[in-house]
């Protein structure tokens, strides 16, 4: 795989990703009964953007720069 397919690989599914996170963090502020309010997705999305770098990828490369997962997400 070449790496500028890498790029847009990681770049398509950290816009999927911040969706689904963003839909976490609706559903855990508004729980539905007998729904857990327990998600990972703020510590995914830290992950994500720590590893980054040991890639050689930017945070703008993966379309992640626009987060703060500890304020955005949890």
């Amino acid at each position: 795989m070449h790496n500028i397919s890498l790029k847009h690989y990681i770049r398509e599914i950290s816009c999927l990703l911040k969706d689904y996170a963003k839909q976490a963090k609706i559903d855990a502020d508004h729980p539905k009964e007998g729904a857990s309010a327990d998600f990972n997705d703020g510590f995914l999305m830290a992950s994500m953007k720590n590893q980054a770098p040991f890639f050689d990828l930017t945070q703008e490369e993966i379309n992640l720069a626009d987060i703060e997962p500890e304020k955005d997400f949890l």
